[in-house]
């Protein structure tokens, strides 16, 4: 049985699944789902009713890092969650450092700017944001260090940060000047062809599609 992805292109949640599936280079079903459809295959499948949902075969399963974890199990050979002990647990961290505070951080803002607009962003909002994106691109600086990838190749680590940073960007946010190895990391990682196949058409609140000049950073 063929595998099947229920997700939302711009669910950075879904997405890092969609980038880690081209990294292994694996054909899955997708069925999309519109943002605040409710979806009565994800409302029986999942307790929680959001997406990304996977199905391999007789497996189901509803959480983006255990997807990520088991399809890195399934295809060892990909690399994609590879080296010593502490470097898969560096990977493991900061994917989960992605999933948490990167996107506890983001989310109020993006969904703020995607409804209403950056001249409607409330200063409180502003002010947090700036505070917090301004956090988490030091930490991810001084994380990367001088790799390349935040494993010891690209890896699920990568797959998870790719889509909230492009996010940040898409939605009107900047890199700092201080943060000169994480501007370079992610000039790499937008040119990867996981990244070019799954980058969403649209953004819900962008109006047009896209621009690759977004990311001549």
């Amino acid at each position: 049985m063929a595998m099947k992805l229920y997700h939302r292109p711009d669910c950075p949640f879904c997405w890092k699944v969609r980038i880690f599936l081209k990294e292994i280079d694996v054909d899955v079903e997708e069925v999309t789902i519109a943002l605040g459809e409710k979806n009565p295959d994800i409302m029986a499948l999942n307790p929680n009713g959001t997406v990304p949902v996977f199905m391999d075969g007789d497996l189901l399963l509803w959480e983006s890092a255990v997807i990520i974890e088991y399809l890195a199990d399934k295809y060892p050979a990909a690399a994609l969650m590879s080296g010593s002990a502490i470097e898969r647990a560096d990977i493991r961290q900061i994917h989960g450092y992605s999933d948490s505070r990167v996107g506890k951080i983001l989310f109020p803002y993006i969904k703020h700017v995607r409804e209403k607009g950056l001249d409607f962003l409330g200063h409180d909002t502003r002010q947090a944001t700036t505070e917090g994106w301004g956090e988490i691109q030091k930490i991810l600086s001084e994380r990367l260090g001088n790799k390349k990838f935040f494993g010891p190749n690209f890896s699920a680590a990568d797959c998870a940060l790719i889509p909230r940073v492009t996010l940040a960007l898409a939605y009107g946010l900047t890199f700092g000047d201080d943060v000169v190895n994480l501007k370079k990391w992610y000039r790499e990682c937008v040119k990867r062809p996981s990244f070019l196949a799954t980058l969403p058409a649209v953004l819900p609140g962008i109006d047009e599609m896209i621009k690759p000049d977004l990311f001549n950073i």
